[in-house]
């Protein structure tokens, strides 16, 4: 029982001891320069480290310790010589305790090895080999190990281990520990670097890169740096779409080829990638180019149309369009464009910018800056026909560089002809050939600039043609066939009308023949345009004529309200009755079916409605052809004139009512026997008219509207009488009765002379008269009031000074009047002005009255004002003598507008 109690207390010192030894950190940092460790105030701390390699110590590095309160900061300064001995697989140190000595050989966690500082980026090739791993502390025992990403498990690795090793220079003798130089294995992507100290270290592979890209029919290959040589790792996009794995031809580091058939029909730029673990290469822009293979000539001198045929001579519909062609060094200005031709206007080609020696120019087409690769050549000047057809007795051979009509020469058959060229259009490309009745098949060649064409068949059909237009009264149709075959010659010739149902063929009443066939056939009851089909033996002919269209020589309204028509192309044909129309109001309307016939006119006749608008035009429309479009003849109705308001100084106007009135319709107005001459008439439609006359009052005048019957005499045709405005007063000037004074007033429809002006005072019983009334224009006049004296103001005792009265104007015998004027007798403060008022009053005066001389005088008067600081003249000038107030001054400091 002791000796177990003597165990136990052994082996508690032993422990007590091992604890008391052991150095445990709160802190650790590494640095490039230096390693710190910080420990508590009286806890063990390390004083030295002391590397072994092979069980003999071969470095020693001590530490700088101070205390700082409760905190020991321990310092290993760490030099450039120091970096290539800091290695060990076994680490030993010598610890203290408060300045205190404890022990050395304590064995250091590796845990404490200072951790891995890089001083450049590691990053392998995908193929790997030797990759230098450069940076301080890197050395730990024998071994490190690289950790690959768990996401690539189709990884050659993954499967054999997620670790392998990493095997340096250390095993030789003289190691370089700063710059490592490893036999890194192949891989791609996200990788960890472990050392056996647990400290860990992330890099990838180096991206991939493209370099160049060749294309051969289906396949591309793409060379670059840092592929990957498993292609479950790697992926190719184009134009950002990545290419179908079973595509995929072969991968290695350096190379991949990919299967790839761009069959669009257009010329693209497309963007190819390669994706390695899923890190993504350079953008690398490959072309898919026009290729333009053919083109026709044009001539040189002219220029012309030049068409470019080939593949891919447009871009992608999603893209911007931007094409450009050139020709040496002109451009062709795109006319259109399609996957597979442009067509685009070349200028001409000066011949001293181009050698002569050289008759072609290279053509470069661009679409959205991808260029034709190939090599296209125009050539100049060389004839060529692409077609032909036949314009009745004329074969139209269509192509280019065609010459003139002087120089080009035509070969039939390869035979030379002359005299057969009709013409040449400027642009070369059209030349009309006159062909004989007798020629039907023929091989056709042109020689032009001393080149000759192709050669083609012109095959030459029978046409027909009508010797006249037929009238819809013709019953006889003639026509003369051409081109008819020798063997058909005697066959009779029949037309079939296709505009209707029926298969029936009309016989030929009458045939001649001679170079062509004139043939006759009996066609009735049609009319407008005729499809038909002529056959003589085994040749046919489809075409069509038409009949004359309808034509109208004028259209008449009777007093009947009855139009009628006359002019050609009308019919008494039942049927074609029934393919006749009348427009007029964009309205077909109906009209009379029996129609008036002789030999040179028809007429139709139709009743006229108000919904028509008798101003509108009018033409015919027969079996689908047109007439021409007239103006309907029209005699007016009149009913009544209105007058919507009185007549003033400056005239008024009239609305004339009635029916079919027009911008021809003529009229005169009198009144009181005189004829208005100042009139502007305009028509509103064809119901009303509207006159504006300038015609002065005041006196109420009769009129009447008078205008040109059927016989062309003028007679009246409504009659109406005009009143005029009676005066009206808006404003007057202030008199002081007991001073007197000229009088200004102002108003509307004052009219030439005045008669008389007066201020009715109380029941009118003490009224004042204004005095030499003067008419100044039809808005202002003026007259003189006496001063009064105080038994006549007396008299109106119910009239109070100040208040307003009723003023009247008799002009001419026209009355009116307005309760504007001041009834003012006292020239106390109360009811006078202030000073400053005053005169602004009196200089507002002035400058009105002025202003009313600027616009136009009454013919009968004419009148000059002249102002003064005590009176306000007026001076008649059709009167010898001159006018002024009596013996009176007019003070102006009394005058102004109220």
């Amino acid at each position: 029982m002791k000796l177990l109690l003597l165990l136990f207390f052994l082996m508690y010192l032993l422990a007590k001891s091992k604890s008391d030894d052991e150095v445990i950190p709160i802190a650790y940092e590494s640095h490039s320069d230096s390693l710190v460790m910080k420990y508590l105030e009286n806890d063990n701390y390390y004083t030295n480290l002391s590397f072994f390699w092979n069980n003999k110590n071969h470095h020693n590095m001590n530490f700088d310790c101070v205390l700082n309160n409760t905190i020991r900061t321990c310092t290993l300064p760490v030099k450039e010589s120091d970096y290539q001995l800091m290695y060990s697989d076994v680490l030993y140190g010598c610890t203290a305790r408060n300045n205190t000595f404890v022990m050395c050989g304590y064995k250091i966690p590796l845990l404490f090895f200072p951790n891995p500082y890089l001083i450049s980026e590691f990053r392998p090739r995908t193929r790997g080999g030797n990759t230098t791993l450069s940076g301080y502390y890197l050395v730990l025992k024998i071994r490190f190990f690289i950790q690959y990403k768990n996401s690539y498990k189709q990884d050659q690795f993954y499967f054999i281990s997620n670790l392998y090793d990493i095997v340096g220079y250390y095993e030789t003798k003289t190691p370089d520990r700063v710059n490592l130089v490893f036999d890194v294995l192949p891989g791609c992507g996200y990788r960890t670097i472990i050392w056996e100290n647990r400290q860990k270290h992330n890099f990838t592979y180096q991206d991939p890169h493209i370099e160049r890209i060749d294309m051969n029919e289906s396949v591309i290959s793409i060379t670059g740096t840092n592929f990957y040589n498993q292609s479950v790792l790697v992926a190719v996009k184009i134009d950002n779409n990545i290419i179908d794995p079973n595509d995929t031809i072969s991968v290695d580091f350096e190379l991949i080829k990919i299967k790839f058939n761009y069959s669009y029909p257009f010329s693209a730029k497309l963007e190819v990638q390669v994706g390695c673990c899923d890190y993504w290469s350079n953008k690398f822009e490959i072309n898919y180019p026009p290729i333009p293979l053919s083109s026709n000539s044009i001539p040189k001198l002219k220029g012309g149309l030049l068409i470019i045929n080939g593949n891919r001579l447009t871009s992608l519909p999603s893209n911007n369009f931007n094409t450009s062609v050139t020709v040496g060094n002109s451009i062709c200005s795109i006319i259109s464009t399609s996957s597979n031709e442009i067509k685009c206007n070349l200028p001409p080609q000066s011949s001293i910018s181009n050698s002569t020696s050289l008759n072609n120019s290279t053509i470069t087409v661009s679409i959205n800056g991808v260029v034709n690769t190939n090599q296209l050549l125009l050539n100049y000047d060389i004839p060529y026909i692409t077609t032909y057809s036949q314009v009745n007795d004329e074969i139209h051979i269509i192509g280019g560089c065609f010459g003139n009509i002087n120089s080009t020469e035509i070969q039939i058959n390869g035979k030379q002809v002359l005299n057969q060229i009709k013409s040449i259009n400027n642009d070369e490309t059209l030349l009309i050939l006159k062909v004989q009745n007798q020629i039907y098949n023929f091989n056709i060649s042109i020689k032009s600039n001393h080149i000759k064409s192709n050669e083609i068949l012109v095959e030459v059909k029978m046409y027909a043609r009508i010797n006249k237009i037929p009238s819809i009264d013709d019953k006889l149709i003639n026509f003369t066939l051409f081109y008819v075959n020798s063997n058909n010659i005697n066959s009779i010739p029949t037309i079939k009308i296709l505009n209707e149902q029926s298969n029936q063929s009309i016989k030929s009443i009458s045939t001649i023949v001679n170079e062509s066939i004139q043939c006759s056939f009996l066609i009735s009851n049609y009319c407008g345009i005729i499809n038909y089909e002529i056959v003589i033996g085994n040749q046919i002919y489809r075409s069509s004529f038409s009949y004359e269209s309808p034509s109208i020589k004028k259209c008449d309204l009777n007093s009947k309200e009855m139009v009628t028509c006359i002019g050609k192309g009308f019919s008494y044909n039942f049927s074609i009755i029934n393919e006749t129309r009348i427009i007029i109001s964009n309205q077909s309307i109906p009209f009379n079916n029996e129609t008036d016939h002789n030999d040179e006119n028809q007429s139709i006749s139709f009743q006229m409605n108000e919904q028509y608008d008798i101003l509108d035009e009018l033409y015919l429309n027969v079996c689908g052809l047109s007439s021409n479009k007239v103006i309907i003849n029209t005699i007016p109705i009149f009913k009544n004139v209105s007058i919507p308001n009185q007549f003033d100084t400056n005239g008024g106007y009239i609305i004339i009512i009635g029916k079919y009135l027009n911008k021809n319709t003529n009229i005169t107005i009198e009144c009181n026997g005189i004829e208005i001459i100042e009139k502007q008439c305009k028509l509103n439609n064809s119901t009303s008219l509207q006159c504006n006359i300038e015609l002065n009052g005041p006196n109420d005048k009769i009129c009447k509207v008078l205008s040109n019957n059927e016989n062309g005499n003028m007679t009246v045709v409504s009659t109406f009488n005009i009143t005029y405005k009676s005066p009206s007063i808006n404003q007057t000037s202030i008199i002081n009765l007991k001073q007197g004074g000229i009088l200004t007033i102002i108003g509307n429809d004052f009219y030439y002379p005045i008669d008389k002006v007066t201020i009715i005072i109380g029941d009118g019983s003490g009224n004042i008269n204004c005095i030499e009334p003067n008419y100044i224009n039809h808005t202002m006049i003026t007259c003189y009031i006496q001063p009064i004296n105080n038994q006549i103001l007396n008299n109106n005792i119910n009239i109070k000074n100040g208040e307003i009265v009723f003023i009247n104007v008799t002009t001419n015998g026209k009355k009116g009047g307005s309760k504007v004027f001041k009834y003012l007798t006292q020239s106390d403060e109360v009811h006078q002005y202030s000073a400053a008022r005053n005169i602004f009053q009196n200089i507002f005066l002035s400058i009105l009255i002025i202003l009313e001389f600027c616009a136009p005088i009454a013919p009968q008067q004419h009148y000059k004002y002249s102002t003064t600081n005590t009176a306000l003249q007026i001076q008649n000038y059709n009167n010898s003598t001159t006018k002024t107030a009596p013996q009176k001054q007019i003070h102006t400091n009394n005058t102004a507008i109220q």
